[in-house]
């Protein structure tokens, strides 16, 4: 559930773009001047509100194929800024912070102006869906080389339905607000006979504007038509899902308390080492939620002692005595840490620290950590204590799939509230098919078995603790190293500086091993935390636009 919500809270609170510069781009005034040669005079008004420190503004101008942005200058009150230019992204350099800034830009378009033998068109893209800014405001004026009365004018997506022709041939695009991420293309088309001095193509232009006038006009009735379609659907299809969703918390929740009621019926309430199947290394991963540390590997080289496979030499020294082992991942420790690190089954921790100087070692050092981790999860699988539920959460992640597309239409058709719900209910569905992995009845029952002995641990006394065998105390002090249980560890340290146990030469010799495990715990521990991060240092590792307007063009807005 904190997974979820970071995710929900990080989608919906937090802004989509974080930008170095705090801004809006209040107003934009574009005039495009139309020449009899073909070239277009562009200016450009762009009044921006700062409200922190900065250093320019920024704006994308990318050509369509066989036309060229030229003398392209930048001034405010008439006074010239300095212009830099990278590509096709122009920066212009005027600073200041916490303050409202109109820029004036000037450039020429060559060719802009496509001549046919019956029309002359200015098919263009003054921002593209590669812009990441907003306009608040935005105005587009086309200008004819002289007054005319004959004009045709086409916008597409943003610029749809926007356009108003003047008496005298001027077309203003009033578009009003255009998000960031979006097309705009603007279409306008004079007689060709305006256009003397420009070079003509072959072919007519005027049946095919008349065209995409149909086709623009039928498009935009049939996502109206869609648009009030989704409208009366979206309610009942949310509202089914998180039906299924409460009904699926509900069953997953009646079923984790069988599986609790069960298990609880076969742990016995006295104090005492849970009797588990499983080594003390897989336990240990299992209670620390499959999260290896390297405590872990601490208490799985102490486990080994415990057993009779590994002697203390000292205390920074351990010799490999048994080349028999019960699991495979003791017989893959003991060939790394005995073996590879250290040297004729004899390891010290001088060596540890001498191996993992050597960066060439590094690489197999992480490499035979991991293949001893997976080992000890290979382990835990043959006890299945984790049930897949496979069946469940495919089901669960197809409705979650499902839940994209059906959100992704609802925004393209503006209808976000219920497309917001959508989402939320997709993530659900989503991490819910990721994550839910329940614990089967075995996995519950260790699981609350050790977890009494953490609750209990620091109320046994001295006489209960000296009934344990020794083994039994070297174990529950060994899984408290693993588990990283620092209660348990200072309790087994106090209980083990007081046994009284019966003073026979075993007994002694098995409470001389609890004590020193003891002593030599924490030097162990600090030296692998110190190996795993030398090693895992070594082994861890402005847009100019994206032309996506007609005929490849494009660009945008920023600030720097």
């Amino acid at each position: 559930m904190v997974l979820l919500l970071t995710i929900l809270v990080s989608m919906f609170a937090l802004p989509q773009h974080v930008f170095a510069v705090d801004y809006s781009i209040e107003n934009t005034e574009i005039n495009a001047y139309l020449q009899e040669n073909g070239d277009v005079q562009v200016t450009e008004q762009h009044t921006y509100q700062f409200d922190d420190e900065f250093n320019g503004i920024t704006r994308a101008l990318i050509p369509k194929e066989q036309t060229q942005i030229i003398d392209f200058q930048a001034s405010e009150n008439n006074t010239a800024l300095t212009v830099e230019q990278e590509e096709n992204l122009y920066k212009i350099y005027r600073s200041g912070s916490d303050q409202k800034i109109s820029i004036d830009l000037s450039y020429t378009i060559t060719n802009g102006v496509e001549v046919y033998t019956d029309l002359a068109q200015f098919y263009w893209p003054f921002f593209d869906n590669s812009n990441e800014s907003a306009y608040l405001n935005m105005d587009i004026y086309i200008h004819p080389p002289q007054s005319t009365g004959d004009a045709l004018a086409l916008g597409y997506d943003e610029a749809y339905e926007t356009s108003t022709i003047a008496p005298d041939g001027v077309v203003h695009f009033a578009m009003g607000e255009v998000p960031s991420g979006r097309n705009g293309d603007i279409r306008v088309a004079y007689d060709a006979s305006l256009f003397a001095a420009s070079t003509m193509f072959d072919g007519t232009i005027r049946e095919e504007m008349e065209a995409d006038q149909i086709r623009l006009a039928e498009e935009a009735a049939a996502y109206e038509n869609r648009k009030e379609m989704l409208s009366r659907i979206s309610p009942y299809l949310i509202s089914g899902v998180t039906i299924y969703l409460l009904l699926l918390f509900i069953t997953v929740w009646r079923r984790k308390q069988s599986r609790l009621l069960e298990a609880e019926r076969s742990i016995s309430s006295l104090l005492s080492l849970p009797n588990s199947n499983m080594s003390l290394p897989a336990t240990i991963l299992y209670m620390r939620n499959m999260s290896p540390k390297s405590d872990l590997l601490v208490a799985a080289l102490l486990d080994l002692v415990r057993k009779g496979y590994v002697k203390r030499d000292g205390d920074r020294t351990f010799v490999s005595v048994d080349s028999k082992q019960d699991y495979q991942h003791e017989s893959i420790l003991i060939n790394w840490l005995f073996h590879k690190i250290g040297d004729h089954g004899v390891f010290s921790l001088s060596a540890l620290d001498t191996y993992v100087q050597d960066k060439h070692n590094h690489s197999d050092y992480h490499s035979d950590y991991q293949k001893w981790v997976q080992a000890v999860k290979k382990e835990l699988k043959k006890h299945a204590l984790i049930d897949k539920q496979i069946g469940l959460r495919w089901m669960t992640a197809i409705v979650g799939l499902f839940l994209i597309p059906f959100s992704i239409i609802l925004g393209v058709h503006s209808i976000f509230t219920p497309m917001v719900f959508s989402i939320m209910l997709s993530l659900i569905f989503i991490l819910f098919a990721m994550i839910y992995q329940p614990k089967t009845v075995e996995g519950v029952r260790i699981k609350q078995q050790w977890e009494q002995l953490h609750s209990n641990y620091s109320n046994i006394s001295e006489q209960e603790w000296n009934d344990w065998m020794s083994d039994q105390q070297m174990q529950a002090y060994i899984y408290a190293i693993g588990t990283g249980h620092k209660a348990m560890q200072k309790k087994s340290e106090h209980l083990s500086k007081s046994f009284t146990g019966p003073a026979t030469t075993d007994t002694t010799s098995q409470t001389n091993d609890i004590v020193m495990l003891v002593l030599i715990a924490s030097t162990m521990t600090q030296e692998f935390d110190k190996a795993g991060t030398i090693v895992s240092a070594t082994t861890s590792s402005g847009n100019a636009g994206g032309g996506a307007g007609v005929g490849g063009g494009g660009g945008g807005s920023g600030a720097f």
